[in-house]
């Protein structure tokens, strides 16, 4: 399916409502019944609206519209796209997002970025052509922008996005409001249509996950990174149920400075699942180091890794070790000596790795691994051995990074945003995984190595910030291991990383299903939109209608 073909999708073919999520949907356009626009000047742009699912070219051009539905659960949020293409430059458009109305409840706090643009400069030597045919140079949206007023850039299709959260508890029942726009001397308005289900989804992830955050990075970016500017990082990733975590801390570095306190690991235990308690390898080259030399320096970081533990953050599997990254046979025999000296200090704390190589439950048990991260590219994470290693006790994910390639799915800048939320919710259920990991959140050495600039509020929409991976061999790798910018007072999300906590807010419905209908049946309804690793839709509106279905078997 190509691009157009995704958004005629999340268009529902060209009707004048954009369906987000529910059950039905009308296909006429919206008789307006605010008060007749007395603006004199003719309009020269058209509004459309689209699921924050949908990647918006500048060059596309959607159907007009001007409703939004969708639905939502408790505790969950929805974001959605309202797309202005003007004729001529529009340099200040007012934005206001109402709250939404049913009788006497209400949800309010919405808030609204504008989609940025970052500047992709070739796809030439991409392993797989096919991945990146017609596409070329130019720029590719992704940073959510703080403005005061939107910017509207002549002959562009610009995007406000708009999110919205539904707290836990809220009332089910349809719920109605309006989003307001002064183009001009014209008034705009976007009808909005939430049916809020009557379940909220837990504020625990049930899926666990490692997201590395580059501590190394923020305190570049940030010097002597001040203490509300870390705390709205963190706070950022929780919110996005993801424990701010380094995997690869250098402890007793000047990093080392910033890492994450046992006090943070419990505030935020609330939130997410998942966290490093001590990274046992910092750099590639540490996995060639003596296993004497990596036992002293764990032995150096007991009081951290002991406060940690004492605190109770880790209890119930949500604190592991992690190390020896993407591992060879070479390193198993030095892996094997470290692993048996952590497991004589801590033998209930969990020991994670990634590897190519371990292919049997005697290599894993060998060098005491409790959790196999596989990556998913080529049927290296594959079901039969993965259920192999778990009737034997041992926890297995699945993990991504500059690869895989198509059909398999990704959120490298070329990728189509439902991937990622079908990777993150239908797919991880159906496939098995035990918990998934990422290795950077914000790994700013891109472009020509240099640290970015903080982005300030109401920068321009081009943004002068490279995502390109800054090697001859990479020139056509964009967004790996980066998913947040850095913005003035915090963190930037990008469209990339709210479909990754939509991917794991909806894997949470495949939860909650299985509590009533049971594991099999469950797996029957995950596998209707992800049959396997490399066969899972890629159709917007039959992904969301399939998760209103599964709203209704909890309703």
């Amino acid at each position: 399916m190509n691009r157009w073909e995704f958004i005629k999708a999340s268009t529902f073919l060209g009707c004048s409502t954009a369906v987000l999520g529910a059950d039905s949907i009308s296909c006429s356009k919206r008789t307006q019944t605010k008060p007749a626009d007395t603006g004199t000047q003719p309009k020269n742009y058209r509004i459309s609206t689209a699921s924050g699912a949908v990647k918006i070219m500048p060059e596309d051009i959607l159907p007009e519209s001007d409703t939004v539905t969708f639905g939502i659960a408790g505790n969950e949020t929805e974001c959605f796209q309202i797309v202005i293409r003007p004729e001529t430059t529009v340099e200040r458009v007012s934005v206001t997002v109402n709250d939404l109305v049913s009788g006497s409840n209400r949800i309010s706090g919405h808030t609204w970025h504008q989609v940025g643009y970052v500047y992709i400069s070739t796809f030439a030597g991409h392993p797989v052509p096919a991945d990146v045919s017609g596409k070329l140079s130019g720029w590719y949206p992704d940073p959510l922008l703080t403005r005061d007023h939107a910017h509207l850039i002549e002959n562009w299709s610009n995007s406000i996005w708009v999110t919205v959260h539904a707290p836990a508890g809220t009332p089910a029942g349809t719920y109605q409001g309006t989003v307001e726009l002064e183009i001009g001397p014209h008034t705009e308005t976007i009808h909005i249509e939430a049916t809020v289900y009557g379940f909220s989804i837990p504020a625990v992830p049930s899926l666990p996950s490692l997201f590395s955050l580059a501590l190394e990075y923020l305190a570049k970016v940030y010097p002597g990174l001040p203490t509300a500017i870390r705390k709205n990082w963190l706070d950022f990733l929780a919110e996005r149920r993801i424990m701010p975590t380094d995997l690869y801390i250098d402890l007793q570095g000047p990093d080392g400075a910033y890492r994450i306190t046992p006090e943070e690991y419990v505030h935020y235990n609330g939130q997410t699942n998942g966290f490093v308690i001590y990274p046992i390898t910092v750099t590639w080259e540490d996995r060639n180091a003596p296993a004497e030399v990596l036992i002293q320096r764990f032995e150096e970081n007991r009081r951290y890794i002991d406060a940690i533990i004492a605190s109770g953050a880790a209890a119930g599997g949500k604190g592991v070790f992690y190390g020896f990254d993407e591992n060879e046979p070479e390193h198993f025999d030095t892996m094997k000596a470290v692993h048996a000296h952590i497991k004589s200090r801590y033998p209930d704390i969990p020991i994670a790795t990634t590897s190519m190589h371990i292919q049997s439950l005697a290599q894993l048990e060998a060098v005491h691994v409790d959790i196999l991260v596989l990556h998913i590219t080529d049927g290296i994470y594959n079901n039969p051995f993965a259920d192999q290693l778990r009737a034997a006790g041992k926890k297995v994910w699945g993990y991504i990074s500059l690869q895989p390639y198509h059909p398999m799915p990704n959120w490298r800048i070329e990728n189509a945003l439902i991937e990622t939320r079908v990777l993150l919710s239908a797919m991880a259920y159906h496939e098995r995984f035990d918990g998934f990991l990422y290795w950077g959140v914000n790994q700013y050495n891109k472009g020509q190595w240099e640290t970015p600039r903080p982005i300030s509020r109401n920068t321009p929409l081009k943004l002068d910030m490279s995502i390109t991976t800054p090697t001859e061999e990479y020139k056509w790798l964009h967004g790996d291991g980066l998913l947040i910018y850095p913005g003035t007072d915090g963190p930037l999300s990008s469209i990339r990383m709210e479909n990754i906590r939509k991917g794991l807010e909806e894997y949470e419905y495949y939860k909650l299903v299985e509590a009533k209908l049971g594991k099999n049946a469950t797996l029957e309804l995950a596998a209707q939109v992800a049959q396997s690793m490399s066969a899972y839709t890629r159709d917007v509106q039959e992904y969301l209608k399939h998760k209103a279905s599964l709203a209704a078997k909890l309703g």
